[in-house]
């Protein structure tokens, strides 16, 4: 053999014997990282198995926990129902309670009446019982006291008889007056007739127009020795003339304040106008 191939033969056999070495050391280390692997799938699928357990378990109690609440809240609207149908017997208990109570004052009044007679009837029915004690004693007294009793009926009856009298006349008198209110009525209707107007008999009464709303007006009357009364009527007027009238609807005498409706508007009425008793109608 030449010394070339005997070189190839000693590399072949050094490369062999460290392809060999290398061989070890690289499957060793491939099992290593095997088994790490597997022991790593094997803790991650027991890990996987629990997370799914405690998954399954938590949708579980969530389901229970969800039907809970749902039966929490209908017995929660219950409760609330009895709640205000409590509330709403306790304000009829207090409503009653309160009648009673009233009625149970009105009670004991009528029993403190009744005791009260009732005493008033004991003390009388004794009184009683001793007058016919003593009235053996007292008869001629009974006697005479029931002919003062008779006597003072007659006298009675007569004052009767004489009142009856006087309300017959009073009656009459009182016809006598429609009469007189009915021919008065028609001599009324005669000087109307005749040109008389109703404000000639209402006092002469000054004032002056104090607001204006509407057809509502304030007059403060002047002083006078005559008051101004509801259903009076006031001629509303300036410088310019006649403005209108106003009906007297109430008044406060204290102030002499007329309170009127303005019956006729022939202008703008306003604060400052003058009005007049004795100008209304024309």
């Amino acid at each position: 053999m030449s010394p070339i191939g005997r070189v190839f033969i000693v590399l072949n056999l050094i490369l062999a014997g460290t392809f060999v070495g290398f061989s070890g050391t690289h499957l060793q280390k491939q099992f290593h990282w095997k088994s790490e692997a597997e022991k790593v799938q094997a803790e991650y699928n027991s890990y996987k198995n629990q997370m799914t357990s405690d998954n399954e378990r938590m949708r579980s109690e969530l389901s229970t926990m969800t039907t809970s609440k749902s039966t929490l809240e209908q017995e929660l609207g219950q409760t609330r129902n009895e709640r205000d149908i409590s509330r709403d017997e306790v304000k009829r208990l207090e409503g009653s309670n309160a009648s009673m109570d009233a009625d149970l004052k009105k009670l004991a009044s009528e029993i403190g009446g009744i005791k009260s007679n009732a005493d008033a009837a004991f003390t009388q029915a004794r009184e009683a019982y001793q007058a016919s004690l003593a009235a053996g004693k007292d008869k001629d007294d009974a006697v005479r006291a029931k002919d003062s009793a008779v006597a003072e009926n007659g006298d009675l009856k007569k004052k009767v008889a004489e009142l009856n009298e006087t309300v017959g006349q009073k009656d009459l008198q009182l016809a006598d007056a429609g009469a007189e209110k009915g021919r008065l009525g028609l001599l009324v209707d005669v000087a109307k007739a005749k040109g008389f107007l109703e404000s000639m008999a209402v006092p002469a009464l000054a004032g002056t127009v104090s607001s204006v709303t509407g057809n509502l007006c304030t007059i403060l009357v002047e002083a006078s020795d005559e008051a101004v009364k509801p259903g009076y009527s006031f001629a509303i007027y300036d410088a310019s003339g006649y403005k209108g009238e106003a009906k007297v609807t109430s008044i406060d005498a204290e102030r002499r304040a007329a309170f009127c409706r303005l019956e006729i508007k022939q202008g703008e009425i306003k604060m400052g106008d003058k009005a007049s008793t004795h100008l209304a109608g024309y």
